[in-house]
């Protein structure tokens, strides 16, 4: 099986390496596998629900850009449209600190 090398591990990430090693009663190399594979299969299921990113050319974006402006058409005073955006956004989540 291939090996690597991993450098410059910093302290702090490497005794929670050790303490979950203890926990789970397996070897470095065991659990820093397992947090590797774990990992990967988060990664893989949100790359999987992640919108696909459209690749377009700078020159087709720019297009697209130039095509869009100025299509707004709106009467009302800037100061009105502007309170209307504002009013309709949502208040949010509650924070308590």
């Amino acid at each position: 099986m291939p090996a690597i090398t991993i450098r410059d591990i910093p302290a702090n990430v490497l005794e929670k390496i050790r303490t979950l090693s203890e926990i789970d009663r397996r070897s470095m190399n065991k659990e820093i596998l397992v947090i590797l594979e774990d990992g990967l299969a988060i990664h893989q299921t949100e790359q999987e629900h992640a919108p696909r990113k459209a690749s377009l050319s700078s020159e087709a974006q720019l297009s697209l850009w130039r095509d869009l402006a100025g299509k707004w058409e709106d009467d009302r005073p800037t100061a009105e449209i502007l309170a209307d955006i504002r009013q309709s956004r949502t208040a949010g989540r509650e924070v308590r600190l």
